[in-house]
């Protein structure tokens, strides 16, 4: 990047980091997935801060974001961006997310359907009715949780070398700000996050922006389903799905070209941008 800029906010006492390009471009908000950070983005804001004014989030309890008794639940987080949004006076954003950074960027966006220019969902962790536990509110099995706390107490260059095990597909530029994030990750973030709380077949339906749905392939570890995808779809008037073959749950790890192209195309789509207020 020519230059990043370093900076946060504090909602309610919690601080919130970001880091962003500037200059007067059309801004995109970047929200990462679970255990992630705002640079596991890695090489995306790279390519698109020439012409956008990129905006990298670190989520409550992830990288150098605060967590307090509030915990990070996507309401709690929803109103963070949305507070940024305002600080930062980010003039009509468009916002991509990553699992559950997915689904906090489709909450915002309908929340605000006045302010969000456009959203890019990157294989939210929607699931369909039947695969949901008996009140849909369930969290990560404890099996999952112990995953992020090993991770957390593993060294940095023994994360490196599972990152390269167990996604041999990835750039190589990938693994160390991965594993990085991993260490900072706060696991107590565990205890209040729970997608289900705003499940897709509410959110889709009050998403009155353009966007994509960019899914992936179940069988390489993908979340959305084609059954889904498609009851998504329908529901979300001004959405489109795109499929990205050769993909699991980390789309733009798996296959970075295709998903460029596939989001520089989106961008491209939603038309002139101007700096007036809202």
């Amino acid at each position: 990047m020519a230059q990043l800029f370093y900076g946060s906010i504090q909602r309610e006492g919690v601080r919130v980091q970001y880091y962003r390009t500037g200059g007067e471009k059309p801004p995109i908000i970047m929200l990462h997935g679970l255990s992630d950070n705002a640079f596991c983005w890695n090489r995306i804001p790279v390519l698109f801060e020439v012409e956008y004014d990129m905006v990298l989030v670190d989520a409550r309890g992830h990288g150098l974001s605060g967590l307090d008794a509030r915990g990070a639940g996507l309401d709690v987080q929803a109103g963070d961006i949305t507070a940024l949004i305002e600080q930062l006076n980010l003039v009509r954003p468009v916002l991509i997310g990553h699992s559950m950074g997915a689904a906090l960027a489709a909450l915002v966006a309908a929340r605000l359907p006045k302010v969000v220019r456009g959203v890019v969902l990157i294989d939210p962790p929607w699931r369909d009715e039947a695969e949901l536990g008996s009140n849909g509110k369930e969290r990560l099995p404890e099996t999952v949780r112990e995953i992020f706390h090993q991770n957390k107490a593993t060294d940095l260059d023994s994360l490196v070398a599972k990152g390269r095990v167990e996604n041999p597909g990835w750039d190589e530029s990938e693994f160390m700000q991965w594993a990085k994030a991993k260490r900072q990750f706060n696991p107590d973030a565990l205890n209040t996050i729970v997608i289900r709380d705003f499940p897709w077949h509410e959110i889709a339906p009050r998403l009155a922006c353009p966007g994509l749905l960019i899914t992936g392939e179940p069988g390489k570890g993908a979340i959305i389903t084609p059954a889904l995808a498609e009851k998504i779809n329908k529901l979300w008037k001004k959405g489109r799905v795109v499929n990205i073959a050769g993909a699991g749950h980390s789309i733009h790890r798996d296959q970075f070209p295709l998903v460029v192209r596939t989001i520089n195309d989106f961008l491209r789509s939603l038309g002139r941008w101007t700096a007036k207020g809202r």
